[in-house]
């Protein structure tokens, strides 16, 4: 299998926490940032780390960021990320995640060809909203926007029954995406339909907002 390759450029908090998560999981990375210091402290934890300015076009095509999956305009600076975005685009980047400090920002890349546009300071802020608003909501999916994944408590409706006879899936809309047991923390991924719900078992299931909410209020 060909090795995943993904290009991060710029090394503030959040290109270099990226870039060290993505080299943890084996995907190789090529980091880059004008500063010398923070490309030095990454070296390690990635599978290479140039000093350079991505801002110009001649450096992005040297180091062949179209045959990356993925590049990652990680710098919050506008003149710079816009010029980057614009370059790789014209390099025939395919796909290009940019971070973005608000939401005129985010539109100017996006209306340049950025593919996934990030405001990690609202993005963090409104996952814990969500949290604290309800804590079994866990997460919207990025790819689809209307859907959220949620854990179920262990419920009386639930216990004895077959996944088979809950049918969540033709009354509610809702799939059922894993089965934890609290007590010894096993998980039981896409579990089969004969399953049995036990006490002290709960559902992770997904599906749109709305239908999870109907499931949430009615238990």
């Amino acid at each position: 299998m060909k090795k995943r390759k993904i290009v991060v450029i710029g090394l503030g908090k959040f290109g270099s926490y990226l870039a060290r998560e993505l080299g943890t999981e084996g995907i190789e990375v090529l980091a880059i940032d004008r500063n010398e210091k923070l490309v030095e402290d990454i070296s390690t934890d990635v599978a290479e780390a140039i000093v350079g300015d991505a801002t110009r076009k001649e450096l992005l095509k040297g180091i062949g960021v179209a045959e990356a999956e993925k590049v990652i305009v990680a710098t919050g600076n506008l003149s710079a990320s816009v010029l980057m975005v614009l370059y790789l685009k014209e390099l025939g980047v395919k796909s290009i995640m940019a971070k973005a400090n608000d939401e005129d920002h985010a539109r100017i890349l996006e209306l340049l060809g950025a593919n996934n546009i990030v405001i990690p300071e609202k993005d963090a802020a409104l996952k814990e909203a969500r949290n604290l608003i309800d804590p079994n909501l866990l997460d919207f999916l990025p790819l689809l926007p209307d859907f959220i994944i949620a854990r179920i408590e262990s419920n009386p409706e639930f216990i004895g029954k077959s996944i088979r006879e809950l049918d969540l899936r033709n009354r509610m809309h809702l799939y059922i995406l894993a089965i934890r047991d609290i007590l010894t923390d096993r998980f039981i991924l896409l579990p089969p339909a004969d399953h049995i719900i036990e006490k002290d078992e709960e559902l992770f299931v997904l599906g749109k907002k709305e239908y999870v909410e109907k499931l949430l209020e009615k238990i």
